[in-house]
This record gives structure tokens, C-alpha cells and sequence, in this order.
């Protein structure tokens, strides 16, 4: 009997690790140069903490543990809501604004996909403490940032930006009920993902008339860079709530470069925390799933026990951001041979390679042979594993305190003093 990973798992070996550490590298780089710190929560959480202000759509996505004693446990869906349990332990004690990441695994109960798995990783980049437009800024500024790193630009991704506040008061002057508006938000989240007529029939099911279908169909057609579509906007008439919304996204993209932005007031955000600004970032070729999306969350700490305190923040997903770099050419190479590798001519000089090998390996990554091989399969090996440079160790050499040196990619030897390398 053999075993595989559970479906919507994978198994990282030490190629695509290499690469994985080297993405989230740069995406840690990067959260560090915008002045977030880096953070860690446990993968354990209590499901009230969980569910507190998840939405029934991600309860149902939560693996939840056997309940032993009193407790129930799951596992984190996501590193906002642990993070924010973080943030409240400390909150009157921590300077702010507080402007933390993490970058680590979480879980999904739902059925995988292209670019969706049941287990992958995060980068959660939150920011506790300014209701400033800046702050909305800062936080997309980085998810661009983040992608610039990997040479992804203008032509290759697009921003899109709403405002939950704009489309709740819209919803509200097309005559949906305000106890509706959390399952019409869910519905319109799916709209990219179905057909019109499907769209409208999701709409319906929400309980709204066919002639409020229709006017949430039109206000969730708006999509255009942000001056056509803050002309639109306006066009609609909003009313006293939606003018709220339509001063906040102004405000955030009077300080944002418009080159990456596109204003879409279909885009909902699924989860029910959002209270303002969301944003979502997408391939433009509209090939992936969402890149990255997040937006503010300015009641969450209050909801889970803490002081009242703005909150904006985004999540970016590996998987779509591999698909991407993937399909781009941009993926990292991986580099996972040693700097170099100790090959022995005779067996009798296997002591002095251990010992030169353990004095290496406190500078620099080294790898020696241990299978007893001889010179030639010693070569064959260090050169299948990648190793950079090869240390040969020959009798003649070694009386004289010398060792060569050969780089495998060039095939250019060089003898050196032994003294030099340890």
C-alpha cells in the first residue's frame, strides 16, 4: 500500500522548496523595506475566535479538530483574524500605527483547483491603528511592490479598487433591503465568475425583484480607470451613504499612482469584515484567480474584544502567484547545490576531507561524499546534485598544503592554499 497527500496538499521537495524560499524572500524583503515586522501566529485557533466575523460562507470552509474537554479548536483560514487577536493582547501597549506581516501556512475546506488548494501559503501584510486614505495606500502600494519585484508591471497587472461603503449605499438607493445586503455582496462577489443571465438569477435568489436585479446589475457593470469611473459614479446620484464610500475612494486614489488602478464596483470582497476600501489584484489577461486582495476591516478589533481601532490590510496567495510566474518566465531558478563539494582522489584522505568539509560549512554551504565512491562517480554526484565548485583533495597536492578547485560550470581549475579555505 502507498500513501499520497491529502487532496488539495502537495508535497514541497527540495527544487520547488528552493524556489518557494526564494519567492517568499522577496516578498519578506519587500514587507520589510514598506516598515512592516514580521510576526507569527499558531496555526491552532479557538473557533469563536474564528468565527467571530468570518461569514457563513468560511465557516463552512474551516477544519475544525475533535472537540476534547471544552475545547474547540480549527485550524486558521486565513492570518487576519489571528493576527488581530495579536494586536488586541497588545494593543494598548504597542506604539501605532502597528504595521506587522506574516508570511505562513493556512487551510480551506473547499474543492481544489487551479490556483486553490485546501493547504497553501500567505503573505498577510496588516496595518492597526490610522483610518488615514494614506494608510489604504500604503498597504496596495506594497501588494504592487511585492509583484514589481518579480519584474510584473502595468502591462502584466491590474488593481482593482472599490469601497464597500460606495456599493452598500448604492445597493441600498436600487431598493435592496439592508438585511440583504450581505447575501446581494456575496452574490456580486461571484459575478466574475458567472454568466449574465446566471448573475441575475444568483441576484434573485437573493430575494430582490427582477427591477432590482437589474439596477444591482448596473451599478456592478461600472468599471473603468478612475476618472471615467468616478464620472459614472456621480452619474447614479448617491445618496447620503454612498457619498460617504465615494469621498474614502477618492481620497485613496488622490494618493496612489493611477497607472495600476481600476475602480470596479463589482468587486465585493467575499469575507463580511470589510468595512471600506477593498481591492483585489489581477493578471490582465484575466487568465488566475485574484493575486492578492484585501482592504479595511475597521470594526474586526472591536468585534473580537478589543478597543475600537482602523484596520487595512491584503492577503497575496502563493499558488496564483507561482501560475503567474510561471506562466510569465519568471519564476525563481532553484538553487539548492552546495557552494561546494569535497571529492577525494585516494580513499586515505577521507579524514582530511571530513575535517576541511566541517571547517567549510561554518562559512559557507559544503557537501562531501558519503558513499565511499570513487574519484570519477565523486564527480558524477557532485555534479548531479548542482554543486557550484568542486574541492579536489590529492595526495600530491595536500604534501604541498594545496587543494584544487574547479568550477563546474566553467570547467576552470585553480589551485589554491589549503590554509586559505579553512
Amino acid at each position: 500500500m502507498t500513501f499520497q497527500p491529502v487532496k488539495g496538499t502537495e508535497d514541497w521537495y527540495a527544487e520547488k522548496k528552493a524556489i518557494q524560499r526564494d519567492i517568499f524572500n522577496v516578498l519578506r524583503k519587500a514587507s520589510i523595506n514598506f516598515g512592516f515586522q514580521e510576526v507569527e501566529a499558531p496555526a491552532l485557533e479557538t473557533m469563536p475566535c474564528l468565527t467571530q466575523k468570518s461569514g457563513d460562507e468560511v465557516r463552512s470552509q474551516i477544519f475544525t479538530l475533535d472537540k476534547r474537554s471544552t475545547e474547540e479548536l480549527g485550524l486558521r483560514f486565513d492570518l487576519t483574524v489571528p493576527m488581530t487577536r495579536m494586536f488586541i493582547a497588545k494593543q494598548k501597549a504597542v506604539p501605532k500605527p502597528v504595521k506587522w506581516f506574516s508570511i505562513d501556512k493556512v487551510w480551506r475546506y473547499e474543492a481544489p483547483q487551479k490556483g486553490r488548494a485546501r493547504e497553501f501559503y500567505q503573505l498577510s501584510v496588516e496595518l492597526f491603528g490610522s483610518d488615514r486614505p494614506e494608510a489604504d495606500a500604503d498597504v496596495i502600494c506594497l501588494a504592487i511592490d511585492c509583484l514589481n519585484k518579480f519584474d510584473l508591471t502595468e502591462s502584466d497587472i491590474v488593481v482593482k479598487i472599490n469601497n464597500r461603503k460606495l456599493l452598500e449605499g448604492l445597493l441600498l438607493q436600487a431598493g435592496v433591503a439592508k438585511n440583504k445586503l450581505e447575501d446581494v455582496t456575496r452574490a456580486i462577489d461571484k459575478k466574475s465568475k458567472v454568466e449574465d443571465n446566471d448573475f441575475i438569477k444568483l441576484l434573485l435568489e437573493t430575494g430582490l425583484n427582477q427591477e432590482q436585479a437589474d439596477n444591482v446589475k448596473k451599478i456592478v457593470s461600472i468599471k473603468a480607470k478612475p476618472k471615467e469611473a468616478l464620472e459614472e459614479i456621480r452619474k447614479l446620484a448617491p445618496g447620503r451613504d454612498a457619498i460617504v464610500g465615494l469621498a474614502e475612494l477618492e481620497n485613496v486614489l488622490n494618493v496612489m499612482p493611477s497607472n495600476y488602478l481600476e475602480v470596479d464596483l463589482s468587486l465585493a470582497r467575499g469575507l463580511a469584515y470589510y468595512t471600506g476600501t477593498v481591492f483585489e489584484v489581477f493578471d490582465k489577461t484575466g487568465q488566475f484567480r485574484a493575486i492578492a486582495g484585501g482592504g479595511r476591516y475597521d470594526n474586526l478589533v472591536e468585534l473580537m474584544g478589543g478597543e475600537p481601532c482602523p484596520a487595512v490590510g491584503f492577503g497575496l496567495g502563493d499558488k496564483t502567484l507561482w501560475l503567474l510566474l510561471e506562466s510569465k518566465g519568471k519564476l525563481p531558478q532553484p538553487n539548492i547545490g552546495p557552494d561546494y563539494y569535497i571529492v577525494t582522489v585516494t580513499p586515505d584522505l577521507t579524514d582530511e576531507a571530513v575535517k576541511l568539509s566541517a571547517k567549510l560549512s561554518r562559512r559557507t554551504s559544503c557537501d562531501l561524499d558519503l558513499m565511499g565512491r570513487k574519484f570519477g562517480k565523486q564527480l558524477e554526484y557532485a555534479n548531479a546534485i548542482g554543486a557550484k565548485n568542486v574541492i579536489i583533495l590529492g595526495p600530491k597536492e595536500l604534501a604541498e598544503k594545496k587543494v584544487k578547485i574547479k568550477n563546474m560550470q566553467t570547467g576552470e581549475e585553480r589551485l589554491v592554499e589549503l590554509a586559505s579555505l579553512s
